[in-house]
């Protein structure tokens, strides 16, 4: 019976690959992965924390947490549900995004906007600390303000805040130098 679904995926994936994307395939494949997730948590008894769904920051740390668990013998702190097997989400993103980009033919090494290496390590060291102090990423965040978390609340409206000033300040930035 499972060889049977897994043909009938493979096959699908087979035929439908060659298509472009509808304008409503977002929505197919929000609900696709939905309906998947409910499976794999109903089937193999997958119970992930409370409020974990995709995050880009605390499973990149539970996967490098990992690695060195089983490389050199140590015991970081892990979600508990990670501790037998790695969380791959975020090698996912990467493997995805390169898939799509190559799919697409827009796949090209070009120079970020930030000039200034070490301004940008700066920065992303700064916002991935935050986000370790928080404990996850705004998806998830987000995740946890529909469970009602007043903390979540008031994290999420932080961020908002800071895109604002942040889109503020580029906007002052573009001004000032026409």
């Amino acid at each position: 019976m499972e060889q049977n679904i897994l043909r009938r995926i493979v096959n699908w994936l087979r035929w439908n690959l060659g298509f472009k994307l509808s304008s409503n395939m977002a929505l197919i494949t929000g609900v696709t992965m939905g309906v998947l997730a409910a499976v794999v948590q109903g089937y193999f008894g997958v119970q992930p924390p409370a409020g974990d769904g995709i995050c880009a920051v605390s499973h990149p740390a539970d996967l490098v947490n990992w690695v060195v668990d089983k490389v050199f013998g140590t015991s970081f702190v892990s979600h508990e549900i990670f501790i037998a097997v790695p969380v791959l989400t975020s090698v996912g993103f990467i493997l995805g995004s390169y898939a799509a980009a190559m799919r697409n033919k827009e796949f090209k090494f070009r120079r970020g906007p930030v000039r200034d290496h070490m301004q940008a390590f700066i920065l992303g060291f700064v916002i991935i600390n935050f986000g370790m102090l928080w404990g996850s990423c705004p998806i998830r965040t987000a995740v946890l303000v529909s469970y009602g978390m007043w903390f979540a609340v008031l994290i999420l409206g932080m961020m908002v805040l800071g895109v604002v000033a942040a889109c503020l300040y580029i906007k002052w930035k573009v001004r000032r130098a026409n």
